[in-house]
């Protein structure tokens, strides 16, 4: 399952932009305060609302008004977002969702799924779910994959999705759908979060990883002993002295609470003059953090439908982006969405020029445009790296 667009209405910064064009790798950059985050918040709202609700999803905001784009005039104010999925089998799912602020308390108000054999058209789609207003929220589900249709009501309430109820029943294409949402990740790394420890084993409802990042250990602990190995030799890669990545346990009277450490080897007095030394997660540096919680989430099995890394070069030298880098263009070649957000024009050297997606505020419009269609960017010479072209762009 990809992505293929999203569209936003009134939500966060962008008030009604163009649809918004995703690959299976993308950047994207821009001023601050441009809209890059709403993109991934918008997905991570809907993330957050499926794994508990609305409500929840709207409370990590101080509330549903401030998701609420401010140019928004409607009577009741709401926010509108629509995705568009392509399947293996080439079936097109178009999923939207209004949420409306009553009483300063979400309230999701229309929901529908559509399913195409080709891109939608009404004379090829049907509805596998749609939600109408009366006495509650009632879903209509086509629960059949093949001959005839058959309707399923049933009563929604307010700040649940009905996409939640639907993916309980035995359809591939939401199992499909389903798959995406469970193994989405979002990721904001707190380098402090990262330090800590966590319990063994994460919840049914959690992400593979949260979004600062503390549940690494529980990730860690979830990999196999040649997985283990194998993010040692690429921590290697990085940090020649790495040998090994090592688990402990902690007793507490609550929990059992999962460390890690990374085994260094250094000189040491001895008849080989050198030996391995545990160092402990708070004693790593930050960079080495993030990019243990990032290799680490790319040998899981499974892997991450979708992964958002907000400022992926945060923390991080040169010559280790361009490694991160290119492992994220390679999970993205075995199926894991990518979208990361940056401010460097650096990093765009050691990118396809087409998986970039540039973001603007332009008198308080926000615009998503891919980076290689500006007419700006294409007045170039071709051998411009995409760094020059972005800084030099925007003075045109």
């Amino acid at each position: 399952m990809i992505l293929k667009q999203i569209k936003l209405e009134r939500f966060k910064a962008a008030f009604r932009p163009a649809p918004i064009p995703l690959q299976p790798f993308n950047v994207l950059i821009g001023r601050n305060g441009s809209g890059k985050s709403t993109l991934l918040e918008a997905l991570q709202w809907i993330d957050v609302t499926i794994r508990h609700d609305a409500r929840v999803a709207c409370d990590r905001y101080y509330g549903i008004q401030d998701l609420i784009n401010l140019r928004s005039q409607a009577k009741t104010p709401f926010f509108r977002l629509d995705l568009e999925w392509l399947s293996e089998n080439q079936k097109h799912l178009t999923y939207g969702i209004k949420v409306e602020a009553q009483d300063n308390l979400p309230v999701i108000v229309e929901e529908q799924l559509v399913e195409a054999s080709s891109n939608v058209t009404p004379t090829n789609s049907h509805f596998l779910i749609k939600t109408t207003k009366g006495n509650g929220r009632v879903l209509n589900m086509s629960a059949r994959e093949t001959g005839g249709y058959e309707l399923l009501m049933q009563v929604i309430g307010e700040e649940r999705l009905a996409l939640n109820v639907a993916m309980s029943m035995e359809h591939m294409q939401l199992e499909l759908i389903e798959d995406f949402w469970a193994n989405a990740v979002f990721l904001r790394l707190s380098p402090n979060r990262l330090a800590n420890g966590s319990s063994a084993t994460r919840k049914s409802f959690a992400p593979l990883l949260d979004e600062e990042g503390q549940t690494l250990p529980a990730l860690l602990h979830e990999l196999t002993k040649d997985q283990r190995r194998e993010l040692a030799e690429q921590l290697e890669e990085i940090m020649p002295g790495i040998r090994g990545v090592e688990l402990s346990k902690s007793n507490t009277d609550r929990d059992t609470k999962v460390h890690y450490n990374l085994l260094e080897r250094m000189p040491y007095k001895g008849r080989t003059g050198r030996s391995q030394f545990p160092i402990p997660a708070w004693m790593l540096s930050e960079g080495t953090r993030r990019i243990t919680a990032i290799l680490a989430l790319l040998l899981h099995d499974p892997l991450p439908s979708l992964l958002c890394i907000e400022e992926i070069e945060n923390g991080l030298d040169p010559w280790t982006v361009r490694y991160i880098l290119r492992q994220l263009q390679s999970a993205a070649d075995r199926g894991v969405q990518v979208i990361v957000t940056t401010h460097s024009p650096w990093l765009l050297d050691h990118v396809p020029l087409e998986s970039i997606l540039q973001v603007r505020r332009i008198e308080g419009e926000t615009i998503y445009e891919r980076f290689c269609e500006r007419p700006e960017i294409q007045a170039f010479d071709p051998n411009i790296p995409a760094g020059t072209r972005y800084i030099h762009g925007e003075e045109r």
